[in-house]
């Protein structure tokens, strides 16, 4: 599976996707922010961060069929990058091979001087685990 996946930058057309993925709620309960968000609120998130030059956000594909997403942001000290994947993909091994894609294509097209960080819920293992096996250290924030 790992070969045939690949990533093209997030548009307006991918809006309804993230939408219904971040408010599933085997998605929603590894966030920080675990409430349901109204469709405004994304609407209003998700074009801020298609137009801010400090951000960079992906799609991930399967064949044809969208699995994941995957965002960096760059603050004063660093550059987040958090994963959403596509609920019917969960718990296949997808999430390290979109971690590792993903962050590859972003070096490759911002050429970042910070590093890349994740913050993640303890409880979150699995995602712990995908971050890890894409080469992710666990840091002083654990």
């Amino acid at each position: 599976m790992s070969n045939i996946i690949n990533l093209t930058k997030a548009g307006i057309t991918d809006i309804n996707d993230i939408f219904e993925w971040r408010n599933h709620p085997d998605i929603r309960k590894n966030f920080f922010n675990q409430e349901l968000l109204s469709w405004d609120e994304h609407k209003k998130w998700f074009i801020a961060k298609l137009k801010d030059p400090d951000a960079a956000v992906y799609m991930a594909y399967y064949k044809k069929e969208k699995i994941g997403t995957i965002r960096f942001e760059a603050n004063e000290s660093a550059i987040k990058t958090s994963v959403m994947l596509n609920p019917l993909f969960l718990g296949k091994g997808l999430g390290s091979k979109v971690i590792k894609l993903g962050v590859e294509r972003f070096i490759m097209e911002k050429k970042p001087v910070m590093q890349i960080i994740a913050e993640i819920k303890k409880e979150n293992v699995a995602s712990i685990k995908a971050f890890e096996k894409a080469g992710f250290e666990e840091g002083p924030f654990a």
